[in-house]
């Protein structure tokens, strides 16, 4: 990056080359991966895109968390549709009979009492 920084390259391309190279490679599968980071990796992965902030290489402050969102609204919404490989590892459909408030999903959301199972994609995307 230092040597496309001193070649010339604006902000803009800077900014896509980042995130071709290296933001691409960090959120590979992140939605199933990030579960098993402890807090200091996450603080580690945050504190390398506060320092590619401050060498001018990307336009805004990035985070894991931030992205993490982004990729698990865009899993589930392509999960929800029935050719999906992942959507069988949906809950059911939900069915009421009243008139209450939409949830936006409407699925049917399990009891979860493993601490592991709690941090999977399938139950994180309901909390």
């Amino acid at each position: 990056m230092k040597v496309f920084k001193r070649q010339g390259l604006s902000l803009e391309m800077l900014h896509n080359v980042f995130y071709a190279i290296i933001v691409s490679k960090i959120t590979y599968a992140i939605s199933f991966w990030y579960s098993f980071l402890a807090k200091a990796q996450i603080a580690q992965i945050n504190s390398l895109f506060k320092r590619a902030f401050k060498c001018g290489y990307v336009k805004f402050i990035i985070t894991v968390e931030e992205l993490l969102e982004s990729y698990d609204d865009q899993l589930f919404y392509k999960a929800t549709y029935d050719n999906h490989c992942l959507h069988h590892l949906l809950p059911v459909a939900k069915s009421n009979k009243y008139r209450l408030r939409d949830i936006g999903h409407g699925l049917l959301i399990d009891q979860v009492t493993f601490e592991l199972h709690k941090r999977t994609f399938i139950n994180r995307i309901f909390i």
